[in-house]
């Protein structure tokens, strides 16, 4: 019984080890807005990715993430990138929790996972959106990962620096984004 004061500490470590490659932070998640008025039938489609976090699931170029509404209301998330020439495809589930913030989406990839928060902090639905997602590890620290999408493959560079302020102006540290390769993508 002299290791249980540890566990906490165990958890922690095994949880930090486990989102290697996200941006992990002290504290709890920074307190965001999401999108006022949400509508999920203007964002659904293709969009292209522009930039990430550090992702350990997204190692490829030409990053592209598709949604889709199924029939029970979930919404169907395939994300797709190019890694050495071959075409890797990632299937989730989406859905909104509450529909007085349904910005505030939860996804997941694996049937046995649990769902996390994808939070829509900003959209025009037509050009871009900033996609945020934040998870509190035991209350000592967190794990984010953000997004910028856009519905073609490059995005006015005044629109990533006015998403960009925008993820600052909540904490958010924006110097982890990195460019997405969407060179010679094809279609």
């Amino acid at each position: 019984m002299a290791f249980l004061p540890l566990l906490p500490l165990a958890v922690a470590l095994l949880s930090v080890t486990y989102v290697e490659g996200q941006v992990p932070g002290f504290g709890k998640c920074p307190t965001v807005q999401v999108q006022k008025d949400f509508d999920i039938s203007q964002y659904l489609g293709l969009w292209h990715e522009i930039e990430r976090f550090p992702f350990v699931f997204e190692a490829g170029k030409c990053i592209t993430a598709n949604y889709t509404l199924k029939s029970d209301g979930h919404v169907r998330v395939e994300n797709s990138e190019n890694v050495n020439g071959q075409a890797q495809i990632a299937v989730g589930d989406g859905y909104i929790p509450d529909t007085k913030e349904s910005a505030k989406l939860l996804v997941r990839f694996y049937a046995v996972a649990p769902y996390a928060p994808y939070w829509i902090l900003k959209t025009d639905y037509k050009t871009y959106t900033l996609i945020w997602s934040c998870g509190d590890l035991l209350g000592f620290g967190n794990v984010q990962f953000a997004w910028i999408l856009a519905r073609e493959r490059e995005l006015d560079p005044a629109v990533i620096d006015e998403l960009h302020k925008l993820a600052a102006g909540y904490g958010i540290d924006v110097g982890q984004f990195s460019k997405t390769d969407q060179a010679k993508c094809g279609n």
